[in-house]
């Protein structure tokens, strides 16, 4: 479904302020937040950054210290308890640990929610076999939580949260106690009912790869603060802050291949007509045979010792790692074709002098 310019959530100036031995902590600290209906919405961050707290204000979970927090129009503050019941009912949520009842079968956990609703049993029953048959488990309706798998587990979750047709469903690191394979198959069905369904998704989590998959705009949080937010490929291809550039390096396996060359003893006494670089090409640059220009029109010889590229959004980002080696007034003309060309480069370590720059 295509987003609209519409925001759904709307977070203004918002703040949580817990006491800590008997000091203030603001584990959210004066967010304003837009998130258009229709969008999937990732927010990422490490343990402690916020994220979990600020989310649970979207539905009054956690009220907020201070600020405002509209949702579909409504200031949920200003409302009453029986109309805030209601408008938590069209806000469904996703754990990490399912949060399912083992005494119940997974027929009976997906119609729980509708308990308390003036519909009788036979309709509930169809509408918790409908959902069942969405998420792709409806041969285990009469199963039970323990006799399934984690990724099962999580899908009979989402079913329960999409009993009172919500139009927001909230992942709160929803998939961080699943394997890679089973991650992705949650992300999949997680795009195919905003597709389906129209749902604005929020998810939360530490993994850049979930923001990959399915997000469209990602807000990074640190300390309770939005430090950087946007569009996943601009934001992602590139990062203004050093948080976020831990997060692209890390997917991209760049930070243990950084770490392991750094750690090669025979890579640490260069000779001083080499250079070791770190390239980041983005785009049209990906494309271009530019290491081989370099040879071609400086004479110059790249080792590569570390090559990667993955593709963010519409974007295609790659990595290299090498060794560059040449007189020097070639070396520089070589770098400053690979700036000219939008390739970032980051120069690791020089001559028999080393260092990091």
């Amino acid at each position: 479904m295509a987003e609209s310019t519409h925001p759904i959530i709307s977070l203004q100036d918002v703040s949580v302020t817990f006491q800590s031995n008997g000091k203030p902590l603001n584990a959210v600290d004066k967010v304003n937040l837009q998130i258009r209906q229709g969008d999937i919405y990732g927010i990422i961050g490490y343990s402690g950054a916020g994220k979990s707290t600020l989310v649970r204000t979207i539905n009054l979970l956690q009220k907020p210290t201070t600020g405002t927090v509209t949702v579909s129009d409504q200031d949920l503050q200003k409302l009453s308890t029986p109309k805030l019941r209601n408008a938590r009912k069209k806000i469904g949520m996703i754990f990490q640990h399912f949060n399912l009842l083992n005494s119940r079968t997974v027929l009976n956990n997906v119609e729980y929610p509708l308990l308390s609703q003036p519909i009788g049993k036979p309709k509930r029953q169809a509408k918790a076999k409908k959902l069942l048959e969405l998420v792709g488990l409806r041969e285990f309706e009469n199963s039970y939580p323990d006799q399934l798998s984690g990724g099962q587990k999580q899908r009979v979750a989402i079913a329960r949260a999409l009993a009172n047709d919500p139009d927001i469903l909230i992942s709160d690191e929803a998939t961080s106690a699943l394997d890679p394979k089973t991650t992705n198959d949650i992300l999949k069905l997680l795009k195919h009912l905003n597709e389906t369904l129209g749902l604005t998704i929020v998810l939360i989590t530490h993994e850049m790869q979930v923001i990959k998959s399915v997000c469209r705009h990602v807000a990074v949080m640190d300390e309770g603060k939005i430090i950087e937010r946007g569009d996943v490929a601009d934001v992602f291809s590139n990062p203004q802050q050093p948080l976020t550039q831990n997060f692209v390096d890390s997917s991209a396996n760049v930070t243990e291949a950084l770490e392991q060359i750094k750690a090669d003893k025979s890579l640490q006494n260069l000779s001083k007509n080499e250079r070791l670089l770190f390239l980041k090409f983005k785009g049209q640059a990906t494309k271009q045979s530019l290491i081989s220009d370099l040879t071609e029109l400086y004479h110059l010889s790249a080792n590569i010792l570390f090559g990667n590229i993955e593709r963010i959004g519409a974007t295609s980002i790659g990595y290299l790692i090498i060794i560059l080696s040449g007189e020097t007034k070639q070396l520089a003309d070589g770098i400053n074709l690979l700036n000219k060309n939008g390739v970032q480069v980051r120069l690791i370590a020089t001559g028999k002098k080393g260092g990091e720059k």
